[in-house]
C-alpha cells in the first residue's frame, strides 16, 4: 500500500514542480498577450456601463467607466472595435470577439452612423469592411459602399473634408479598406485626394507633426512652444498603420504615407518622457503635464511596434522606446483590466486621471498589445 500511495504522489510532485518551472518561464509574447485579454474582456464584459460612475473593489475611491453613454456606431466605439479585431487576430480565442462584433453590426444592420460626410460617423466601417472580407457577406459591405459612392457624386467631395487631425484614423482607413475588397481605385483615389488636402493644411514641417485643427496656428503653451495635441497626432500614426497594409504593393502614391509614418516616429523618439509616455501636449513642459497620458500613448506604441513588426522602422533605433511605453501602458491597467489615466474626451491637450478610462483608450491599447505581442513572437 505504500508502494502505491508512493507512486501516486511522485507524478502529482513532478507535475506541481514543471508547473512552476512553466509558470516562471512564462514567455514576454505570453505576458503581452495575457495583459491585453484582460484590457479586451474587461471592456466586454463593462460596455453596457457606459456613463457610470462607479466604486472600485475593495478600495475606497471610484472611476468614470466612460463619462457619457455612446450610440454602439458613434467614434469612440469604433475606435474600440479596431483594436479588438486586432486583438483578436492573435487570440486564443478569436470566435469570442469576433462574434462580439458580429453582434454588434447585426444589431445595427451594418450601417454607418448619422452624419453623411462626416468622418467620425464613418469610423465604424472599418470593422464591417474587415469583417466582410472574412465573411464575404454583402449586408456587412453594402451600406458603406452605397454611402460612399452618394459621396463620391455630389460637389461637396471637392472640397476638404478632414480639417481636423483626428478625422485622419476615422475615415482614411476605411475608404482605403473599401477599395480594397472591392478592387475598385476610386475610393483610394478619393482617400488619397483627401489626405493630402488635410495634410497641406495642417502638417508642421517644422516639428513634423500635425496640428489638430487651424485654430491652433497661433497659440502656444506655457513654455512657448507650438500646441501637438498627443492624441490627435496618435490618432494620425496609429490610422496610418491601420492603412498603409491595405494600400496596393505596387501604388505610387504608398511612399508619401511611409514618409509621414516615418517623420512622425523620429518626433516622437526626440519627445518621449523619462517615464515611457508622452505629454498630452507633445511640446509642451513636463511639469504643465505632470500625469501620464495613455490614449496618446497607446496609439504611438501601436504605431511603432508595426512599423518595427514590418521592417518600416529600424529595430534597432526604436524598439527601447517601444517597450518603454508599452511597460508604462501595463503599468496604466489596473486589478480589473481597466486602462486608466485615457484623457477625456476633447479637441486639445488636457488632464488624464489615474481612474478614467474611455473605449478608445482601450481600443488603442489592444492594437498597440497586438503589435507589442507580434514583436516577442518574432525573437522568441
Amino acid at each position: 500500500m505504500k508502494k502505491s500511495k508512493f507512486i501516486w504522489l511522485l507524478p502529482l510532485g513532478v507535475i506541481v514542480l514543471f508547473s512552476t518551472i512553466a509558470f516562471k518561464k512564462k514567455s514576454n509574447s505570453q505576458k503581452v498577450k495575457a495583459i491585453t485579454e484582460k484590457v479586451a474582456n474587461w471592456q466586454i464584459r463593462t460596455f453596457d456601463d457606459m456613463g457610470m460612475y462607479r466604486a472600485l473593489p475593495s478600495k475606497n475611491r471610484k472611476s468614470w467607466h466612460h463619462r457619457n453613454t455612446y450610440h454602439d456606431l458613434e467614434w469612440h466605439c469604433a475606435a474600440f472595435y479596431s483594436g479588438l479585431l486586432e486583438y483578436a487576430s492573435i487570440s486564443d480565442s478569436p470566435l469570442k470577439y469576433i462574434n462580439w462584433l458580429k453582434d454588434i453590426g447585426n444589431k445595427n444592420k451594418w450601417r454607418l452612423f448619422n452624419r453623411v460626410y462626416h468622418a467620425d460617423d464613418q469610423a465604424v466601417g472599418q470593422f464591417y469592411l474587415d469583417l466582410y472580407g472574412i465573411y464575404k457577406q454583402e449586408n456587412m459591405l453594402l451600406p458603406t459602399q452605397t454611402r460612399f459612392d452618394s459621396i463620391l457624386h455630389t460637389e461637396r467631395a471637392q472640397k476638404i473634408q478632414w480639417y481636423w487631425s483626428d478625422a485622419l484614423f476615422m475615415a482614411p482607413p476605411v475608404w482605403t479598406k473599401l477599395s480594397k475588397v472591392t478592387q475598385d481605385s476610386k475610393y483610394l483615389d478619393f482617400m488619397d485626394k483627401q489626405y493630402h488636402k488635410t495634410y497641406n493644411m495642417l502638417w508642421d514641417k517644422e516639428e513634423k507633426l500635425f496640428f489638430r485643427d487651424k485654430s491652433y496656428f497661433n497659440v502656444r503653451e506655457k513654455n512657448g512652444e507650438k500646441i501637438f495635441w498627443a492624441r490627435g497626432n496618435g490618432w494620425v500614426f496609429g490610422g496610418l498603420a491601420l492603412m498603409i497594409p491595405d494600400f496596393p504593393n505596387d501604388w505610387s502614391g504608398k511612399d508619401f504615407y511611409l514618409t509621414v509614418f516615418k517623420d512622425i516616429a523620429k518626433t516622437l523618439k526626440e519627445r518621449q518622457r523619462t517615464d515611457g509616455t508622452w505629454s498630452a501636449s507633445l511640446l509642451g513642459s513636463e511639469s504643465d503635464f505632470p500625469n501620464m497620458e495613455t490614449s496618446g500613448t497607446a496609439f504611438f506604441t501601436f504605431g511603432l511596434a508595426w512599423g518595427i513588426n514590418n521592417g518600416v522602422l529600424d529595430a534597432k533605433e526604436y524598439e527601447d522606446v517601444m517597450l518603454k511605453s508599452w511597460n508604462a501602458l501595463v503599468s496604466c491597467v489596473n486589478e480589473n483590466g481597466m486602462l486608466g489615466y485615457v484623457q477625456p474626451v476633447g479637441a486639445a491637450p488636457g488632464e488624464s486621471f489615474k481612474d478614467y478610462t474611455e473605449l478608445y483608450g482601450s481600443g488603442a491599447f489592444l492594437a498597440a498589445g497586438t503589435e507589442v505581442y507580434k514583436y516577442y513572437k518574432n525573437l522568441e
